[in-house]
């Protein structure tokens, strides 16, 4: 009898996993990623998708869908069944930057179905370590002194470096030369072809470590210290309005089940500090958030405040 109760007490959480499994998901979930294998945001969604798996009790699959940056894979989400079987792996760019830059979109990011506010990581403003400007003031000083003279390198018109450095030139009051790449410029700032990036901080800790490092970081643009940055100061310290993050979040298609949103919500926000996924975040200077729809909704409304002015100022646009 004793063994029998045991046996009943192991099978406990196999059951539980079984009776929600019986609702929603009962097979596999898709998580559109649009984009290309091997960039953060790839590499983060993956490492999600094998976490979540485990706790939804079926497979979480990864999906790359990249073309027309992230619009093609955004667009399938758009348009896919409302079950929930398919969700997309997003970013801010998808879901704020792109209805404020484009008069149309084959979506529409406002009737999208939040589900979960993922992650989020700041870019850092860097500069080639020559550089006549060791600090901000005198990165300012310099530009207004050689006004349209310093190049500012980004990976396209409308991404989010390219928005940050219109926003440096809108608070600093300074105007700089925009050449814009189809790549990140890294090996261009490298080579002292241009005097400013800003980029992501996992690649801007690989580009100043080490005594031969030929880049040096200026500023970080986050809310709080990079603690793989040391020394290096917030923007915000200089301009309170520059604090840019790219978030990370998870959507499904308009007017997706509330029981899919439900579970998936509650399995992401279950997964608050897990060491597991939280340490794999880590090397790619990203924070683990892990907060519901609200979150999500609520990042979304605060970037398109943050952008919005931007945009309209400096008369950006994309078609």
């Amino acid at each position: 009898m004793r063994r029998r109760s045991l046996a009943g007490g192991l099978m406990l959480p196999f059951l539980a996993n079984r009776a929600r499994a019986a609702g929603w998901p009962d097979k596999s979930v898709r998580l559109l990623m649009p984009g290309g294998p091997g960039g953060n945001p790839d590499i983060l969604s993956r490492i999600l998708a094998q976490r979540l798996g485990e706790k939804l009790g079926v497979s979480v699959v990864v999906e790359n869908k990249p073309g027309a940056s992230g619009i093609i894979g955004t667009e399938a989400v758009f348009n896919a069944p409302t079950d929930g079987y398919t969700m997309l792996f997003g970013y801010n760019q998808l879901m704020t930057l792109n209805k404020l830059l484009f008069r149309r979109l084959p979506y529409e990011p406002d009737r999208f179905t939040r589900v979960a506010l993922v992650s989020d990581t700041p870019f850092v403003m860097l500069v080639p370590k020559d550089l006549p400007a060791r600090d901000i003031p005198e990165f300012v000083a310099l530009a207004k002194a050689r006004p349209g003279s310093i190049a500012w390198g980004t990976s396209g018109p409308g991404t989010f470096a390219h928005l940050c450095g219109e926003l440096l030139m809108r608070d600093a009051g300074i105007e700089m030369l925009h050449v814009p790449h189809r790549v990140t410029p890294r090996n261009e700032l490298i080579a002292g072809q241009i005097q400013l990036a800003i980029e992501p901080t996992a690649l801007a800790i690989t580009l100043t470590r080490g005594p031969d490092a030929r880049v040096r970081a200026l500023a970080v643009l986050g809310r709080e210290p990079e603690p793989e940055l040391p020394g290096v100061p917030l923007m915000k310290q200089y301009y309170p309005n520059i604090i840019a993050y790219a978030f990370h979040g998870l959507w499904g298609p308009p007017g997706m089940a509330p029981e899919a949103v439900a579970v998936m919500a509650r399995a992401i926000t279950d997964l608050a500090g897990d060491p597991w996924v939280t340490e794999r975040f880590r090397p790619l200077a990203t924070r683990f958030i892990a907060q519901g729809p609200a979150a999500l909704d609520q990042a979304m409304r605060d970037d398109v405040v943050l952008w919005e002015k931007v945009v309209r100022e400096r008369g950006i646009s994309l078609d």
